[in-house]
């Protein structure tokens, strides 16, 4: 029986243990030992020192921690990563598919589901911060701060999974009180931020699976502290990868240092691959509606997919790569050319570093974004 690869505190494993029915006997102290009962497993103990420097700690740690998950039913690694984020909400973001073997996904499709995650939660700690069916922006400085102490942990075995946690102390209580019904005004702002996601995710399945989105949708837009936003929405098209056939459990472990929420708060929650476009239809329907004024964007040209015409001129869709003004980042957007405009865009591609400017209407939507009503497109030619 090998002693755990990766230290445990004695406090975090007593703290583990104790949020799971576990009692301590505190008269073991004074030998020395952390001794834990539980009348649904007597006579069983679980027994190692309090401190982590007497010889052979890691040998007592590891018959407790192998006890435990044979108790749990549970791997002892996932037990042992548990037990080391006892004071932090753990979000496990898994895609799977299971009607393929194939245990690997799109390197595009990892960075597209690693951006999702954090707009799930940034969305999630905004609307804590301020409940409202629509976000103009998600950078209020409480959000930037939870994502800043948010951490990416090893990803696990079995599907892709990116394994996400915060200490649930890492800011201080904030929020709006109620918002989820619950008494507790010194509730966390991360613990708070945990179940607006949770609660935010089940909300909108819970939605599709009554086939009742626009009922959903009027109460969301009638709520003066809504937990689900067009921003929530919106972040689930991340994982909408075009070509994937993935769905996407959301699994959310709270930390064991804070009690754990009453019941019906979920904590698994499955987004079918087949729900995804009624969830976009969601975040149409609740984002205010906007006219698309048109705007000049500098980019590159990614591909090609036209076809020859009458003439034996090739024109049709072209994917670029821009970037909106209101934005650091870069876009894919799919545009329709004519034949000069696409043999401006060929003359990019051939070109290495080769930029191009285009005036067009980007749309909303997953990527590649639709930019449409194109009043001009012309290379601008190499930039070292």
């Amino acid at each position: 029986m090998r002693p755990p690869s990766a230290p445990v505190a004695p406090t975090s494993l007593r703290e583990y243990a104790t949020a799971r029915g576990w009692v301590q006997v505190r008269e073991a102290l004074k030998d020395g030992l952390v001794v834990l009962n539980h009348k649904e497993y007597s006579p069983r103990q679980l027994v190692y020192p309090t401190s982590s420097s007497v010889p052979g700690y890691a040998e007592s740690v590891s018959v407790v921690v192998h006890r435990l998950a044979e108790i749990e039913g549970r791997p002892v690694l996932q037990l042992v990563r548990d037990v080391q984020r006892v004071h932090e909400d753990t979000y496990r973001f898994r895609l799977f598919d299971d009607r393929s073997d194939d245990d690997s996904i799109a390197f595009g499709y990892a960075l597209s589901a690693i951006k999702g995650s954090e707009q799930l939660l940034l969305s999630s700690a905004t609307t804590v911060l301020m409940p409202r069916a629509y976000h103009p922006r998600l950078g209020m400085k409480e959000a930037q701060r939870f994502l800043e102490q948010a951490r990416f942990n090893h990803t696990e075995e079995g599907s892709f999974v990116l394994n996400v946690s915060c200490p649930v102390n890492a800011l201080d209580k904030g929020g709006v009180e109620g918002l989820f019904g619950m008494e507790e005004h010194d509730t966390p702002l991360v613990r708070k931020t945990s179940l607006a996601l949770a609660n935010g995710l089940q909300q909108i399945v819970k939605a599709i699976e009554e086939d009742a989105q626009q009922e959903f949708v009027d109460r969301v837009k009638a709520d003066s502290k809504p937990v689900v936003s067009a921003n929530l929405a919106g972040a689930l098209d991340y994982f909408a990868y075009e070509g994937s056939k993935h769905a996407l459990e959301v699994r959310v472990d709270w930390a064991s240092s804070l009690p754990g929420p009453k019941t019906g708060h979920p904590s698994i929650i499955t987004i079918q691959r087949d729900y995804f476009p009624l969830v976009r239809e969601i975040r149409e329907a609740l984002r205010p509606k906007e006219e698309i004024v048109e705007e000049e964007y500098i980019g590159t040209v990614e591909t090609l997919n036209g076809d020859p015409g009458p003439d034996g001129r090739r024109a049709g869709e072209v994917t670029l790569r821009i970037q909106p003004r209101d934005s650091d980042e870069l876009v894919r957007a799919r545009v329709i050319l004519n034949a000069d405009q696409y043999n401006e865009a060929i003359e990019a591609h051939k070109e290495q570093n080769a930029y191009i400017s285009v005036k067009g209407k980007l749309q909303d939507g997953r990527q590649p974004r639709a930019l449409t009503d194109i009043a001009s497109f012309n290379r601008l030619g190499k930039v070292s």
